[in-house]
């Protein structure tokens, strides 16, 4: 059992704010200035006593689940928002930034998967900041807990200001993925399956939830965002999503636990079902929080089923299986990223296979329908 300990960031009150708006950039910047984000940014600089342009900023978006590009993706965070976002801190005068994320289990498929390719197919531009990827860039680090003596990336240790800017939608590892599970992408080793869940790492017992929260409980976010203007929903909708959801809101906040708690009701799921959520508790207790905006429930809305994320959970506690599924689930693919050769020509098989089932699966969200609760 966990001992609840206090947090600096997540054990704290907290404060979400749910914005929408005439388009993405005017929700962004409403939810930047309602949330403080530069007064909390400019604190943050003042007790470092660095300057300006010392001070170092790491923006962790989801990228590295894209295989396609999309001009209005489900999957990755936006691109423009990520970069509007960078913009606004060059205005303060900030110019050490860097959007950082790490390989991963995309490369038992695909080859050539680096991260500054990955952001490239998304339409990062990388003008004015640094794209870094953490898997080619590390330090030990010792976590603590079932991770202990690890590695670390180093941008995203050597930060002063680390902001998650996470995309909303949900996942069949824990009903819903956020800012938490956001920082995740985070750890270095690309082969998250074998390294960070079952057996893990050195025939350590590991979940993938305890390690996301010890690198958020290490290596914390300093302040949340989530890019829920295009969300994707149902049973694929962290890699993919029939008819993406246009919930058309911007989430900010200093506490990246409140943050994905308040998402977590806007999906009406109970926030505690989701396996970080339930870590995040045993490790930092239960917070109050302030929601400031509207809490009315996203319809329609298709969330993952109770059994499908017990099943993936025990097939994850099989390498071998786990790494063949993914592998076979992998059917999309930029041409930029051509298979791995080996075994190429039975995956091109099975993942055929799975392309002629895929309609009965990755149904559309009915808009008559809501799935309230994760049954």
């Amino acid at each position: 059992m966990t001992e609840t300990h206090t947090h600096e960031i997540f054990s704290h009150d907290a404060t979400v704010h749910i914005v929408t708006g005439e388009t993405k950039f005017d929700a962004l910047h409403q939810a930047l200035e309602q949330s403080g984000f530069v007064d909390h940014l400019l604190a943050h600089w003042g007790a470092s006593d660095k300057t300006k342009a010392a001070f170092r900023i790491a923006i962790k978006p989801n990228i590295m689940t894209t295989s396609i590009h999309q001009p209005d993706s489900p999957v990755y965070t936006d691109p423009a928002l990520v970069e509007d976002l960078i913009r606004l801190i060059k205005e303060q005068g900030f110019t050490q930034i860097s959007v950082v994320e790490s390989q991963n289990v995309y490369n038992y498929a695909y080859t050539g998967r680096t991260v500054p390719a990955v952001a490239a197919l998304c339409g990062y531009s990388g003008d004015g900041y640094q794209i870094v990827d953490l898997t080619e860039d590390t330090v030990p680090f010792d976590y603590g807990g079932v991770m202990g003596q690890h590695i670390a990336g180093r941008a995203w240790l050597e930060a002063d200001y680390r902001i998650s800017f996470a995309k909303n939608k949900t996942h069949w590892q824990c009903f819903y993925t956020a800012c938490l599970k956001n920082v995740y992408g985070c750890l270095p080793a690309w082969d998250k399956m074998k390294v960070y869940h079952g057996k893990g790492r050195r025939g350590r017992d590991i979940e993938f939830f305890q390690a996301t929260i010890l690198i958020n409980e290490k290596l914390p976010p300093h302040f949340a965002l989530l890019d829920a203007w295009i969300s994707g929903d149902g049973l694929t909708g962290h890699v993919r999503d029939a008819k993406p959801n246009p919930t058309h809101t911007i989430f900010a906040s200093e506490n990246a636990y409140a943050l994905d708690w308040v998402a977590g009701e806007k999906m009406q799921i109970d926030p505690p079902r989701n396996y970080v959520i339930q870590e995040a508790i045993r490790h930092w207790g239960t917070i109050q929080i302030t929601r400031v905006g509207d809490m009315t429930a996203w319809t329609p809305w298709l969330n993952v089923r109770s059994i499908v994320v017990r099943a993936f959970d025990l097939i994850e506690e099989f390498y071998w299986l786990g790494r063949f599924m993914s592998r076979t689930a992998a059917t999309q693919s930029d041409p930029r990223f051509p298979q791995v050769g080996r075994f190429s020509w039975f995956f091109r098989i099975t993942q055929a296979f799975v392309r002629v089932i895929e309609p009965l699966v990755l149904k559309a969200t009915d808009p008559n329908f809501t799935r309230k609760l994760p049954f």
